[in-house]
């Protein structure tokens, strides 16, 4: 892997531009690689054959080492290397490489040869010229079509130049590797000359003859390309041989080649004969010449044109009725389905019960009858007129999951971003043009089906139907009967529509039981899960009491989480700031000194002032908000005792002596109680000396020596924090890695960050045997992975294990809500066993940070008043507030490849950027995940300065289901980090779109 600018350190593969075992020569491009600033040419000055093994596309190198190895013979070249993934031999392009014979060819020219394009192939027809002679070629550009033993391939080359002649003659046979053209320089060099199989020679003999006819007319030819997917080529000649591109075109044209006599070798059949002009009429359909110069079909009207010929051979009828779609319409929108989606599901189900409708003619006299429903529906684009993407098995996928593909397909298909399968081969199609205002219209099966849906706009009598059906498959009864079935369906949705197989997170309803309720909801706990909850239903008019064991409300988040911990970070922030001073020439500030009693004054303050914010918003929004603490009395019931409630506002209600208690009904109710940390059962963790992140706000000063117990968020950020602060730090964590909760590289850098600090160890893989001492005087054992212990002497132990949940005074088994291991099962609408119950943050487990509480509290508010809103993790997010920051939004590429997702990434580093040059704060990297199919970004992992700031960014990529190309055209402000994304995006998109030339080569 070469370094091929000043900041690169590794590359990523993008593509191989040469096969294992081909031959290379100085100066040959070999691969191309994808650097921290471009995608570039991988060039070597040896000579040799290419030998595995090679790396991967995708897969990221570091400079120096191997990604391939040169060999002196082919003999020598690696036997595992015709198995490496990134190289498969049907994706090979035309190589192009200085001609050294022909003395028919331009002097210094490149040859274009017969590229290799299938394992098997040993020669190819040349089918057409994309591409004329005297053209100007770029790199990539295809410049023609030739036929292997399985298919119609483009014809790519690399190289620069112009197309000049001998050019191999359309329907010439030319060996593997043998000159097809050439390129040259410039343009006064190029040759225009054709080249012409000889058929007395054998077929590597080939000789120049002029392009032009000694007339001086040109010589007229029909260029017909290959016909599209999903139509049947004709049948084999019994008595003979045919090209695949000469039944192909037949096939397409409707010719019968059966008693055609072929002039290609052996008298096979080829294309120059079917559309030969000396075929009785009787046994062809003539192509009609039209005089004058045309203009070239695009890709799209080459399609339309030949499905269209090919239509013409189906005897064709078609049967009308009218259906009334109002109840179908209510009932989709009611369940926030498309209506294009449930029309489909209910062709589906009517084709189930008429099969023959699925079935397919094939020549020869046969019929294929398909079990899979495949439903094509077309979509209106963006300049490429009407495309048809396909809903893949209508029925065995229930309606929510065809609504969330369609919403996709319909999204790339008007940007041109589908692929090849997922438009082709229907086995039903619908054409709904009522969305144009038309009011009756009959539409022509694609080839591949035998019926198609034509729905034109609803009028006074109902909306017309036109099923037009190929006879041979479909009788005129079970035309009319399937069309009858298919509108009952559609005006009797609600049987259907109920008994759809419910997606994993279901539409909502109501879960507010009507009746005689001190309380429509009542919510325990008033952190943000709590808070946000209770101010949406108190919004919407729902009569609303929260509960908390506090004097005010803010939760774990604002009085021991969250915002104390901020207000450390941002004094630590200070201190570590004037150490960049000096790099930007601002000198005697990089000795500052920390007041910690002032630090404390304006750490409670902020408290303090925030809690009786959140008070005065609560009580202004009518929340009843109850001190006490609150323990089930029965499903719809409560007790909340508050003889031990404290006036202290950073404390916490102890459960009361029962001796003030009021029982409250609700109809129903939300936990959000949180989660304390939680100390392991450790040979003195119950020691004065030990602290959690509940209790280490009691500090009088920085200790000098810190021990912490667990290398999670909490721990990191207390960590560095300290040592900010002049603490010596120990952190001791179980894993082999710290922060697990974020992507593995982001930690990884992270940690080797953190262990150039001169105040802070850290020591992974380790078990705490014992904690012995008092306050000021502890000692904290511990072993390694090998089993060696040491003693680390500090003033205090700070646990940071993480949190779990405390439910037993909740009393749950009143409620009849389950839990399993003191967590609350909750859905993704935060229900739990019980259908009035919600509960939401950490009570339920997974991402125990604030703003996930308090989305789940929003969901439950959204899901109790009868609205569509799920909780998805896969678009959570999080901040680690080390310095520099660690972040996350969505999935990881290891994570989306785990779900089944095609993900490919792409990282920059910081190092490069000029506004981290600027501030010296250049560690860390970003990180971009994006699924290959449909190019939308899924993931967001950072290290940075300020990553605080730069994440909403990438929450909004990740939330919005932005495309690579939405925020490749995003136009960014210059000098700031966030343009970063923009080119990530756009580096990426290159690299896709790279790999799918050589793929589709």
């Amino acid at each position: 892997m070469p370094q091929l600018s000043d900041t690169m350190t590794e590359g990523t593969v993008v593509s191989w531009e040469k096969n294992v075992g081909d031959f290379v020569a100085r100066g040959s491009i070999v691969a191309t690689i994808e650097t921290d600033k471009a995608i570039m040419d991988v060039e070597v000055f040896k000579e040799g054959y290419l030998s595995g093994p090679l790396a991967e596309v995708d897969s990221v190198v570091p400079v120096g080492e191997a990604i391939a190895h040169l060999v002196a013979t082919q003999s020598e070249v690696g036997a595992d290397a015709s198995t490496a993934p990134s190289t498969p031999t049907s994706d090979t392009p035309a190589e192009t490489e200085p001609s050294s014979s022909a003395n028919d060819a331009p002097e210094d020219a490149i040859t274009v040869k017969m590229p290799q394009l299938s394992d098997t192939m040993t020669e190819g027809t040349v089918v057409s010229w994309e591409k004329n002679i005297g053209d100007q070629i770029n790199r990539g550009d295809v410049v023609a079509t030739v036929e292997t033993d399985k298919a119609i391939m483009d014809v790519e080359v690399f190289k620069e130049g112009y197309l000049s002649g001998p050019l191999a003659e359309v329907d010439s046979v030319v060996p593997v590797g043998e000159a097809i053209a050439y390129l040259v320089s410039e343009q006064t060099q190029v040759s225009d000359t054709t080249r012409k199989l000889t058929q007395a020679t054998p077929a590597a003999v080939v000789s120049a003859t002029p392009r032009i006819e000694p007339s001086g007319t040109s010589k007229s030819k029909t260029k017909i390309p290959a016909m599209p997917s999903g139509a049947s080529p004709a049948p084999r000649p019994r008595n003979g041989k045919a090209t695949p591109y000469a039944r192909q075109l037949a096939g397409a044209h409707g010719i019968d080649i059966e008693h055609l006599t072929g002039s290609g070798r052996d008298t096979t059949i080829i294309a120059a004969d079917v559309m030969a002009k000396g075929v009785p009429k009787a046994m062809a359909r003539r192509i009609f010449q039209v005089p004058g110069a045309g203009r070239a079909m695009n890709a799209m009207e080459k399609a339309v044109a030949h499905n269209m010929e090919y239509s013409l051979s189906m005897p064709l009828f078609r049967v009308t009725v009218t259906v009334s779609p109002d109840r179908l319409k209510t009932a989709s929108k009611a369940s926030g389905y498309s209506l294009t989606v449930t029309l489909a599901k209910a062709a589906a189900l009517a084709i189930q019960q008429y099969p023959k409708v699925n079935a397919v003619y094939q020549h020869e006299d046969q019929i294929l009858e398909r079990q899979q429903i495949d439903v094509g529906l077309a979509v209106e684009t963006e300049g490429m007129g009407l495309v048809v993407p396909v809903l893949r098995d209508v029925i065995n996928n229930n309606l929510a999951q065809l609504n969330a593909n369609w919403k996709d397909l319909v999204e790339r298909a008007r940007h041109r971003r589908l692929k090849p399968e997922e438009y082709s081969n229907p086995t039903f199609t619908i054409s709904n043009m009522g969305m144009l205002g038309v009011t009756l219209f009959d539409a022509i099966p694609v080839p591949g089906t035998s019926a198609i849906f034509a729905i034109a706009t609803s009028g006074p009598e109902g909306m017309p139907v036109t099923l037009t059906a190929d006879h041979r498959i479909v009788n005129g009864a079970d035309a009319a009967r399937f069309l009858n079935t298919f509108k009952e369906l559609v005006e009797q949705p609600n049987d259907w529509l109920k008994g759809d197989p419910v997606s994993a997170t279901p539409p909502p309803v109501s879960a507010i039981p009507e009746g005689d309720w001190d309380y429509d909801v009542i919510i325990i706990g008033a952190g943000p899960g709590g808070e946000d909850c209770a101010r949406d239903l108190a919004q919407a008019g729902k009569k609303v009491a929260m509960i908390s064991d506090a004097p005010f409300p803010g939760g774990e988040c604002l009085w021991r989480g969250c915002i104390p911990s901020k207000a450390w970070r941002a004094g630590a922030d200070r201190i570590r700031d004037r150490a960049h001073d000096a790099h930007l020439g601002v000198m005697n500030t990089t000795e500052p000194k920390l007041d910690w009693k002032r630090l404390e004054q304006t750490r409670r303050k902020v408290l303090e002032t925030r809690g009786d914010m959140a008070l005065k918003t609560d009580k202004g929004v009518r929340i009843n908000f109850i001190h006490g603490f609150a323990r089930f009395a029965s499903d719809h019931s409560i007790t909340v005792d508050s003889s031990g409630n404290s006036d202290d506002p950073h404390s916490r209600a102890p459960v009361g002596d029962g001796k003030n208690v009021e029982t409250i009904r609700f109809g129903a109710a939300v936990i959000a109680t949180g989660a304390p940390p939680f100390v392991p059962p450790v040979p003195g963790a119950d020691n004065k000396g030990v602290l959690t992140s509940d209790t280490v706000w009691s500090l009088k000063a920085p200790p000098k020596r810190l021990a912490i117990v667990g290398g999670g968020a909490i721990g990191m950020e207390m960590a560095q924090i300290f040592s900010d602060f002049g603490s010596t730090v120990l952190v001791v964590e179980a894993q082999d890695r710290i922060l697990a909760e974020v992507e593995p590289e982001i930690a990884k850098t992270l940690s080797a960050v953190l262990e150039k600090e001169p105040r802070l160890s850290l020591a992974t893989g380790a078990k705490v045997e014992k904690i012995a001492g008092k306050p000021g005087s502890m000692a904290l054992s511990y072993a390694n992975d090998g089993g060696k212990s040491t003693t680390f002497k500090c003033d205090y132990v700070l646990f940071a294990t993480g949190k779990r949940p405390v439910l037993e005074p909740l009393e749950l088994d009143k409620a009849g809500v389950k839990s399993d291991q003191s967590v609350i099962g909750a859905d993704a609408h935060c229900r739990t066993s019980v259908p009035h119950i919600f509960a939401v943050g950490d009570v339920i487990g997974g991402l125990m940070l604030a703003h996930t509480a308090g989305q789940q509290g929003r969901v439950a508010a959204a899901t109790l008043l009868g609205e569509s809103m799920a909780y998805d993790q896969a678009k959570d997010c999080g901040v680690i507030f080390t310095r520099p920051q660690a972040a996350f939004v969505g999935l990881s590429v290891e994570e989306a490849k785990a779900a089944g997702i095609n993900a490919v990434e792409i990282k920059t580093p910081m190092r490069i950027d000029a506004k981290a040059m600027i501030t010296n704060e250049t560690e860390g990297m970003i990180k971009l995940v994006a699924d290959k199919d449909s190019q939308r970004i899924i993931g967001i992992h950072m290290l940075a300065d300020h990553t605080d700031t730069l994440i909403g960014e990438g929450v909004m990529m990740v939330a919005g289901e932005m495309t690579l190309e939405q925020v490749a055209h995003a136009i960014h402000p210059h000098p700031t980090q966030t343009e970063m994304f923009g080119d990530m995006a756009r580096r990426l998109l290159a690299r896709l779109k790279r790999s799918k030339k050589k793929t589709s080569a």
